[in-house]
């Protein structure tokens, strides 16, 4: 069992480390001292190359009111081979008008890999969230990796892979979203699943301090993927203020930069950057 737990507070104008706990292999470091903005910047790293059999992960983080806090990650989560499985749990907590923002790099399940994964937030009011996830097939390219042998690339070989997202706002579930990828048992080239694409890709994005401005930052977004290649995508807007970036593609790194300019154009931004017309109806 490995621990992460982050608390970040607010004192005197700027966000801060506020308390936290790492054990083995989990490691944090502070990154935004050429940041001005008030804001806490971490990154997560580890000293284990990725998750192993029977690895289990429990990550806790509690934004504080008024904080704004972005979690960066150090390289590619990979899960490697196993025949138990491994699990990771990360509880999120965000006090009255603070701002979460979490788009790790993409996940690597590599061959007999087994990974159960849920997120569970909790926003009170006023709150901003930003979350990204990019699932990669596994070493799409690991010829490169063993040049002196004929691999053609590890592909949907994993055994099982699970992603659970729940958010609450006022204790109330609004967003419920789950993935699961078993391609030894159905294939995942269907129209409802990842449809020839070797990618996939889930931006979610709620502000719980307005009934409104969605349907605008939405159209910014798609100005922001439109030019993309040799993608799929899908947007809609949710019943509280936020919508939900789906996107299949065939790179880990051209989904995950694509994921960074929508993350810093909206941790970026200011709220009377957003069109004012709020009767504006969204055009998707």
């Amino acid at each position: 069992m490995a621990n992460l737990y982050i608390k970040a507070g607010f004192k005197e104008g700027k966000s801060y480390l506020m308390d936290s706990y790492v054990s083995v292999p989990f490691r944090i470091t502070n990154v935004g001292q050429v940041k001005d903005d008030g804001s806490l910047y971490m990154m997560l790293g580890s000293t284990s190359p990725g998750l192993l059999d029977s690895d289990n992960h429990e990550i806790e983080i509690n934004v504080e009111e008024n904080s704004r806090f972005q979690l960066q990650t150090q390289s590619y989560q990979r899960l490697y081979n196993m025949k138990k499985g491994s699990s990771q749990t990360t509880k999120v907590n965000l006090a009255p008008n603070s701002f979460f923002c979490y788009v790790p790099h993409p996940v690597v399940p590599q061959e007999s890999s087994i990974f159960r994964n849920r997120t569970v937030i909790n926003l009170d009011k006023d709150c901003e969230l930003i979350l990204g996830e990019v699932v990669t097939c596994g070493r799409k390219k690991s010829e490169n990796i063993y040049p002196n042998k004929k691999i053609s690339g590890e592909i949907f070989k994993f055994t099982y892979f699970q992603n659970v997202t729940e958010i609450y706002f006022n204790d109330l579930l609004v967003l419920k979203d789950k993935i699961i990828l078993e391609p030894k048992v159905h294939s995942v080239n269907t129209v409802i699943q990842l449809e020839e694409y070797t990618h996939q890709a889930t931006f979610i994005y709620m502000n719980t301090k307005s009934s409104h401005g969605a349907c605008e930052l939405v159209e910014e977004v798609l100005e922001i993927i439109k030019n993309e290649k040799n993608i799929s995508f899908g947007i809609s807007e949710m019943d509280t203020n936020g919508f939900v970036l789906r996107v299949l593609g065939n790179g880990g790194e051209q989904l995950f930069n694509c994921f960074q300019q929508i993350r810093d154009f909206l941790w970026d931004r200011k709220e009377d950057s957003v069109s004012s017309n709020k009767d504006k109806a969204c055009a998707f």
